[in-house]
């Protein structure tokens, strides 16, 4: 299990820990934490607790600002200064917002231990980066109650029942959009996000740049089952579907293998095999992985 899992799991995967969607951790003292006391708070000029900016239009200002200064920053810097930045990171993140790859199975259970309906909202990313709009960010108790009280500056919203939710993870699974479960601050589910890139701005910044805690790798992994893979005639959809390039098509073997350390573990490479023969793994079954995150 990855590191959040160890500290604030329990013994589950640390988003599945049902203490983490209870009172005693969506309002603890980590959600005090005043942004402009931070060094975040202070490069973005954010002002209030994170979970007071993600549930305003400041939000924004984090979301948009962090992406823009990241890609200021990184791209003039060398190997080592790069290095040294991305140290850092990891605190800031735990502190403001990160993520974390799920598949659709986990993106359910989410949904499930969320307290009362979700608050569906526009995507930032797609707006920005594509000038796209597309209602795929979901908001979970408590942030998305509040952001429905807010969100006169972000139209058209909806707060959906969990059935309903559920149904939209699926089409958004079939539609091969990444969905990953964010924290504001950790432990805190805040969002269950179905992206893609190049739009996300998680994933840009851990694809371009990265930085692990921006959108941590999924806890499982692909595993294709050689005696059901057919090689799809040397042309397997599998590997176009999939956005980390983890997949490779074998000439020889006339099969599909995959490169577990490329892989984040989605499983929207799953929806287009004819033949069932992918599945997913825990990650922490293969030890040169296990700590690969």
């Amino acid at each position: 299990m990855c590191r959040y899992c160890v500290k604030y799991g329990d013994g589950h995967k640390w988003y599945l820990n049902p203490k983490n969607y209870t009172d005693e951790v969506t309002q603890g003292p980590q959600t005090k934490l005043k942004m402009e006391d931070t060094m975040v708070g202070q490069i973005l000029g954010l002002e209030g607790t994170i979970q007071e900016i993600m549930t305003t239009a400041k939000r924004f200002k984090y979301d948009i600002g962090f992406g823009e200064h990241i890609d200021e920053v990184f791209p003039d810097l060398n190997d080592e200064q790069a290095r040294e930045l991305r140290e850092g990171f990891p605190d800031i993140f735990d502190i403001a917002v990160g993520g974390q790859v799920v598949p659709l199975e986990d993106a359910e259970k989410i949904i499930d231990l969320n307290h009362g309906d979700i608050f569906v909202l526009p995507c930032i990313c797609r707006k920005y980066y594509g000038g796209k709009e597309k209602m795929s960010c979901m908001f979970l108790n408590p942030a998305g109650k509040l952001l429905e009280q807010n969100t006169s500056w972000d139209t058209p919203n909806e707060m959906v029942s969990k059935e309903k939710a559920k149904e939209m993870v699926r089409q958004f699974d079939k539609e091969n959009l990444i969905h990953g479960i964010f924290w504001c601050p950790a432990p805190v589910p805040i969002m269950l996000c179905n992206c893609e890139y190049p739009h996300c701005i998680a994933l840009r910044a851990r694809l371009h740049y990265n930085l692990v805690d921006a959108y941590r790798k999924g806890e499982y992994v692909a595993f294709i089952d050689a005696e059901n893979c057919d090689g799809c005639n040397g042309i397997p959809a599998c590997i176009n579907t999939c956005t980390f390039g983890s997949l490779k098509y074998s000439p020889t073997q006339n099969k599909v293998i995959v490169d577990e350390m490329e892989c984040y573990g989605c499983g929207l490479c799953r929806n287009v095999c004819p033949n069932d023969a992918i599945s997913l793994i825990d990650r922490e079954k293969i030890p040169q992985i296990k700590d690969d995150w």
